[in-house]
């Protein structure tokens, strides 16, 4: 053990976090802008997310489910006057009460690393962590950490790297949802706003 201390006693154990609510919506708009998204996330919640929100009759499911299929596949083309309702991207309410279903079922779906809470996926409440770095902040945070790994050398490579969403844009998509989808949000993510010190309404 003593060799073990030798060479990992100067280690730091650090996590990178965001504010749950700009990482949720950068996901989603990440998404719905490329349709090559789509078709990565198609079985991840894009199409149960369509399926859903659009419930048709057994028939009609049938029929235009197969469209669906292949439009996500990159297969199909719709028409300009299609009439099948599952060929529009969804909807931010339509995929966050998705997300909330899978959450409340125990689909794996549901705690995907792109909407997990951070208190989760870092186990922050067992782990002994030296630091913890906002994205942010990260202009300030970043060059800290560099600097205690002894990599401020490759600063330059590390900067610029995150896609920040403006706080009004976040705000925009909040402001989509009902009041019901808004607390069972802020209640999946009070954890990471007790612990990491964001707030529910101030995305910057």
């Amino acid at each position: 053990s003593s060799g073990i201390n030798a060479e990992y006693g100067d280690s730091i154990r650090f996590t990178v976090v965001q504010h749950p609510l700009s990482r949720l919506v950068f996901h989603y708009r990440k998404t719905i802008t490329s349709h090559g998204e789509m078709m990565a996330q198609k079985k991840m919640w894009v199409k149960p997310t369509i399926l859903l929100a659009r419930q048709l009759s057994s028939s009609l499911r049938e029929e235009y489910e197969d469209e669906l299929e292949r439009w996500l596949s990159g297969t199909f083309t719709p028409s300009s006057n299609s009439t099948n309702p599952y060929l529009k991207a969804p909807t931010f309410p339509e995929f966050v009460s998705w997300m909330l279903t899978a959450q409340r079922e125990g689909d794996w779906r549901g705690t995907n690393g792109n909407w997990v809470p951070a208190s989760r996926w870092t186990d922050i409440c067992q782990n002994d962590l030296d630091l913890v770095v906002k994205l942010e902040n990260e202009q300030v945070e970043i060059p800290y950490l560099l600097e205690r790994l002894r990599l401020s050398e490759h600063l330059e490579y590390f900067l610029g790297k995150h896609k920040e969403i403006p706080g009004s844009e976040v705000e925009r998509y909040m402001g989509q949802l009902s009041e019901e989808q808004q607390a069972r949000i802020n209640d999946i993510y009070e954890m990471d706003y007790e612990l990491f010190g964001y707030d529910p309404v101030n995305f910057l």
